[in-house]
């Protein structure tokens, strides 16, 4: 940048190029907040910033926007296409504001979803399409996008584009939920490159650059909405978002994305923007995918949503020490007018923040009863997992036992936690043979109590640490007519459980599983390995049903994997005669794309046959679907056909449909049938 130049503010959406399709895997954190969370640790009862950044991150999420189509269109030398281009997909970052699902973020981050000119959408796809689909765009060596500009006025008249827009939210914990637009209020400047249609002046832009998203949740975390009038230039502000060269880090987990980034700094300044509306000025660093992210003081309160930031002349690089926000108190009038209900408790804050001031203050009992609360509430949060990890050691710190291999069941996770090496699938496995002369277990390890994990004990486990084997030892029989199993598991009876494990080592964790009452089979089978000398073992209370019923990952039998070549078969319609019984009564949410325009219904009952749902407009029977069902973690794709409809409900909905699926992909039979398993169990 030369000495005259001004750098040029920008948004900051991050957009993902179509060659990059990574927030499927999402997962567990980054490592600026393990460094947080054990920090917290050491600080022992010394609470400060790190405290209140662990109360206030879970309530902070991912906001995705996903531009999808397929494209008919017929090349210059005749030959017609009907092409699905790679979708474009961009983030941003927002954060709850309701328990019940209501949440802040930019204009800028959900305008691709909500605007109504699909023009530019439509442009990008035909291009994808055109270098996808004609010769004549790859003969140009090194230089297609100049080959494609050329094709396009020839080609674009007679092509056809179907458009197709999601919008997403996703949690610390990977669930994906349909967002609804509640308010917008568009950018200050409009999309650099955006190009709006001959003839169309588009809506007076306010420039508060603010949407409020609802998602269809319950017990959510939430943050506060602070007074912006009172930031004080100097103070210190915390920003809290997906940067995207974090979370497309080529050295980084994709797992990790979904745990949001801290930087730290201060109020800068406070400032007028273009149109004379208010901005708040930081030196915290910040980049594209932070739009939308809070900016807390030191009480945890929002005080600013990040906006844009500064850019080099050429727009290469960003000006860090530069970064603006609208005030919070900018937000809190668009939240009212959407119907948040901002003075609402969130259930799982007031068990989170106890949680958390507990563990600083070292009260590890009543640190762990709280966060085995906040845990029911809001499942799988990794922050959440992480403290009752830490809280386990804590408390196994504190004991004086003189065996410290014999604990109760929270202890026991303690134990498998504590290493060995990770083992995914027996049969693909690596093996390792245990060194000449290994010291065998004397007779008295039969006398050993045989340590029981609950279902919670072990979904804590194996999310901190994935060096774990899982032993399915249910009765045969039971076993070949069931067709899913813990994902991973190895098979084995009690009786052979020692030869199918002889290549682990004798410190390596294990659990096993059966169906038997009293988890007969199980303890059997660990009394067996306690004897060869193998010193983490556990067995699972409550048995497969309890894996079940702790919503476990789940995984078809390799019987059921052989059946087509492990493509599940076509399957008949919900009501038809011989449908399979294995289905349940659900609540979903479902993306449906028809002969008409997208949009969101409501799944009450899922098989593996179809799905039953109440959407807002009506189908029509015979009608073919494509359909996108959210659910815990990635949504699935699904096509399908209306078999049933009810399209006379007082001609304004709901209506309600039934869809019977084609062919399903095995990932997504295994998908479908740990959620029924699931469900039923619980009911």
């Amino acid at each position: 940048m030369s000495r005259h130049e001004p750098p040029r503010p920008v948004a900051m959406r991050q957009r993902q190029g179509s060659g990059i399709a990574r927030l499927a895997r999402l997962g567990l954190g980054v490592w600026a907040v393990c460094v947080l969370a054990g920090g917290l640790a050491r600080a022992g009862d010394s609470p400060g910033v790190p405290e209140m950044l662990l109360r206030v991150k879970p309530a902070v999420v991912l906001v995705m926007t996903e531009v999808s189509g397929e494209v008919r269109l017929t090349c210059p030398n005749g030959s017609p296409h009907r092409v699905a281009p790679a979708p474009i997909r961009e983030h941003g970052t927002g954060f709850l504001i309701t328990p019940d699902g209501y949440l802040v973020t930019n204009g800028h981050v959900v305008q691709p979803y909500h605007e109504s000119d699909d023009s530019e959408a439509r442009d990008a796809l035909l291009r994808q399409a055109i270098e996808q689909a004609c010769p004549e765009a790859k003969a140009t060596a090194g230089q297609p996008r100049h080959a494609v500009a050329e094709l396009l006025p020839g080609i674009a008249p007679t092509a056809s584009v179907d458009v197709k827009k999601t919008l997403s939210v996703v949690l610390s914990n990977r669930d994906t939920f349909v967002a609804e637009v509640k308010a917008y209020s568009p950018p200050l400047a409009e999309r650099p490159g955006k190009q709006r249609a001959a003839g169309k002046l588009g809506v007076r832009e306010s420039g508060k650059d603010i949407a409020i998203l609802k998602i269809d949740g319950r017990n959510l975390p939430t943050l506060s909405l602070g007074d912006s009038d009172r930031v004080q230039i100097g103070q210190p502000i915390h920003l809290l978002g997906f940067p995207g060269v974090v979370l497309y880090h080529d050295l980084l987990d994709r797992r990790s994305g979904v745990e949001a980034s801290v930087t730290s700094g201060q109020v800068s300044s406070v400032k007028r923007d273009a149109r004379g509306a208010p901005v708040i000025q930081t030196d915290a660093a910040a980049s594209w995918g932070n739009s939308g992210g809070p900016g807390v003081n030191a009480q945890g309160d929002v005080i600013g949503i990040l906006t844009f930031i500064s850019l080099t002349s050429d727009e290469t690089q960003a000006i860090q020490g530069f970064n603006f926000l609208v005030p919070a108190n900018v937000a809190r009038e668009f939240a009212r007018t959407a119907g948040a209900r901002l003075d609402a408790p969130s259930p799982f804050n007031a068990v989170w923040h106890d949680a958390v001031a507990r563990f600083v203050r070292g009260d590890w009992a009543g640190a762990r009863v709280k966060l085995d609360a906040a845990s029911r509430l809001v499942p799988n949060l990794p922050d959440v997992q992480r403290l009752q990890a830490e809280t386990e050691v804590r408390l196994l710190q504190d004991k004086r036992s003189p065996i410290p291999f014999v604990l109760a069941a929270s202890g026991a996770v303690v134990l498998l936690l504590v290493g060995g090496v990770y083992v995914r699938g027996w049969r693909r496995r690596a093996r390792r043979v245990p060194a000449p002369g290994t010291a065998q277990a004397p007779a008295s390890a039969l006398l050993r109590p045989v340590v029981r994990v609950s279902a919670a004990d072990l979904a804590r486990a194996l999310a901190q640490r994935t060096d774990l084997v899982i032993v399915d030892v249910r009765d045969t029989s039971a076993y070949e007519q069931s067709t899913v199993q813990a994902k991973g598991a190895i098979r084995a009876s009690a009786a052979e459980i020692v030869e199918a494990v002889s290549a682990l080592g004798r410190e390596q964790g294990i659990v096993l599983y059966c169906d038997l009452p009293g988890e007969a089979a199980s303890t059997e089978a660990a009394r067996r390995l306690m004897a060869e000398g193998y010193t983490r073992v556990a067995i699972l209370a409550g048995g497969f049903a309890a894996w079940e019923a702790g919503s476990l990952p789940l995984e078809r039998t390799p019987h059921a994997r052989g059946l087509a070549n492990g493509v599940r078969p076509a399957l008949p319609a919900l009501r038809a005669e011989g449908a399979p019984s294995l289905e349940a009564e659900v609540d979903l949410a479902v993306g449906v794309k028809g002969s008409g325009p997208y949009f969101n219904a409501r799944a009450t009952r899922l098989g593996l046959a179809g799905i039953a749902l109440r959407s807002p407009a009506a189908l029509t029977e015979g009608q073919r679907v494509r359909l996108t069902v959210f659910l815990a973690g990635e949504p699935l794709e699904i096509e399908g056909q209306v078999v049933a409809a009810d399209g006379a409900a007082n001609h304004g909905g709901p209506y309600t449909a039934e869809v019977t699926f084609d062919t399903l992909r095995e990932d997504h039979a295994t998908a479908m049938e740990g959620l029924i398993l699931a469900q039923r169990t619980a009911r």
